[in-house]
């Protein structure tokens, strides 16, 4: 306790009494009080920011710490005047020396420096012009490679931080990845027109998947085949034993010998580099099995009917087909197309020289009710997307009539998209057809029936579709734009009696209508209880209490 001072006893009454001395003010402190500068500071470690050495051998390692330091800011709400205090605290080692210089230059007041003179001092010295340059240019030229779409996707997103005005939108940002990525696999994601990154990142995830999936499997298949074929052609080591004359034996040599010598004794072949007789057919068109030419072994006759008798219910065929749509088919060539009746039934055929079997849709068979049976054995078909679907059935005693003329055909049931029919290449090399495609006709010489040809249709291109964004984009730069509507100009009789109500009930709707209905007194009223009041509800009165609190 600090006494007080007593007052001076009053001077005599010769004159006008002095002011009293005012008492001193004590400055009190109180603990813990911190400074706006503290205060911010400790904000910003409690969000764990990490350090920087200012090592300059990773450029992008710097900018990624100053960006995840503007992302502290931006949730800790921190003033522009307390940023640089925040950011050199968590400076180390050569940054800090360079810290000190810079701060020299900028005048020495670590207070005045605003936010922008740092970064710029920061980027000049750790992430120049020059390097972002470069950073841009590689994400401009970034192509997946050897990469997996993972691999891909992380260095695009850390690569598209420096080109964020060329993929500013998410249409250009998906079409970026996507130009990206590997042929095989840029294909088939752009037959899908992904409209986002997301989608088009989950499209090339897959494919990869399956596309992994497939080369494992055929990997496997083709080490087991590897396998077999060393085991045949290893030689193998035969011990041979040299009786001295004087009774000795020496140990036994190993003399190889082939399999194919020992068993056979056939000699080696130095072009294919197998064991046969006679005249190598190694790079010929010559079918091993048969010897004849215009055929290989793997889809000789008498293997496929040997493989028909012995198979059964085994595992499915294989087949397979070059267009299953519209777009496919538009890309390719070497098809015609056409409108001819199956069974009565008119349907857009596709004759395809790439298709193993020729098909029909089952859609086409439910819309026809045409007559089906199964299939002595199911057959598998690839598609050129690289999936795989099932044909069970087929449509029984089909014909189709091409040029006035009623050709049989089997057709064998596949879920298909725009074609109602794809004529393959068993019907086409039966009825010895051939197409010629500058002209899109098929050329029938049959030996039973005079020769014919079919003029298929004309190539009907697809429309060229541009998105919203592209058409305003073109359209800012001056590019002529063409609004066209269509308008029908044909006369319709509108009546009344075209409505079926109208027409059911000729006495109400008659045709012409004789007057105005006349006018009559509506009677209404609402009856109510005798002593009914208004009903009125008191505002809700609050107390002054709330009212205090209201005007707070």
């Amino acid at each position: 306790m600090r006494e007080q001072q007593q007052p001076a006893p009053p001077a005599p009454a010769s004159g006008p009494a002095p002011a009293p001395a005012p008492f001193p003010v004590v400055p009190q402190v109180v603990p813990n009080q911190l400074s706006a500068e503290a205060k911010h500071l400790r904000d910003f470690r409690k969000y764990n920011p990490t350090t920087s050495d200012g090592s300059l051998e990773d450029s992008t390692r710097a900018q990624l710490w100053l960006s995840s330091l503007e992302t502290i800011f931006r949730y800790m709400k921190c003033p522009e005047d307390q940023k640089v205090q925040c950011v050199v605290f968590m400076l180390t080692d050569r940054g800090t020396a360079w810290w000190e210089t810079t701060e020299r230059m900028l005048g020495g007041d670590v207070s005045q420096i605003t936010w922008q003179q740092f970064e710029e001092s920061f980027y000049a010295k750790f992430f120049s012009a020059s390097l972002r340059d470069a950073k841009r240019q590689e994400f401009l030229n970034l192509e997946q490679c050897d990469m997996t779409v993972k691999q891909y996707e992380t260095k695009f997103d850390m690569l598209s931080r420096f080109a964020t005005e060329m993929i500013a939108t998410e249409a250009a940002r998906a079409d970026k990845f996507v130009r990206g990525l590997r042929l095989d696999i840029q294909g088939l994601v752009r037959a899908f027109r992904p409209a986002t990154h997301v989608d088009a990142l989950r499209l090339a995830v897959d494919l990869s998947l399956q596309e992994r999936a497939n080369s494992s499997k055929v990997a496997g298949r083709g080490s087991t085949s590897r396998q077999k074929r060393k085991a045949e052609q290893q030689p193998i080591l035969v011990p041979q034993r040299n009786f001295r004359p004087g009774g000795e034996f020496r140990r036994f040599q190993q003399k190889p010998f082939e399999v194919g010598e020992a068993a056979n004794g056939k000699p080696l072949c130095a072009t294919c580099g197998k064991h046969h007789l006679g005249r190598c057919l190694f790079g010929t068109r010559t079918c091993f099995k048969c010897r004849q030419e215009g055929h290989t072994a793997d889809r000789c006759p008498m293997r496929l009917t040997g493989n028909a008798q012995n198979q059964g219910a085994g595992a499915p065929y294989q087949g397979k087909v070059f267009a299953t749509n519209k777009t496919e088919a538009e890309r390719a060539s070497t098809v015609v197309t056409g409108t001819l009746p199956v069974l009565g039934h008119y349907a857009l055929v596709l004759f395809d020289s790439g298709s193993s079997h020729s098909f029909i849709s089952s859609a086409f068979v439910l819309h026809a009710r045409l007559e089906v049976e199964p299939l002595h054995h199911v057959l598998s078909v690839s598609t050129p997307s690289g999936e795989c679907m099932l044909s069970k059935e087929k449509v029984k005693a089909c014909q189709i009539e091409i040029a006035g003329h009623v050709i049989e055909v089997t057709l064998l049931i596949l879920d298909m998209l725009d074609f109602d029919v794809i004529l393959g290449m068993d019907w086409l090399a039966a009825n010895h057809a051939s197409i010629d495609c500058s002209r899109k006709e098929v050329a029938f010489n049959p030996h039973s029936m005079a020769s014919f040809k079919f003029k298929g249709e004309g190539s009907r291109s697809l429309p060229q579709v541009i998105s919203a964004i592209k058409a305003s984009k073109q359209l800012s730069q001056g590019t002529w734009g063409i609004l066209a509507s269509v308008v029908d100009t044909r006369e319709v009789d509108v009546s009344l009696s075209s409505e079926p109500v109208v027409r059911d009930y000729p006495d109400v709707f008659p045709e012409e209508l004789p007057g105005l209905p006349p006018h009559r007194e509506v009677e209404f009223a609402i009856e109510l209880e005798p002593g009914t009041v208004p009903i009125s509800r008191a505002p809700y009165r609050m107390a002054p209490a709330e009212l205090k609190e209201l005007k707070v």
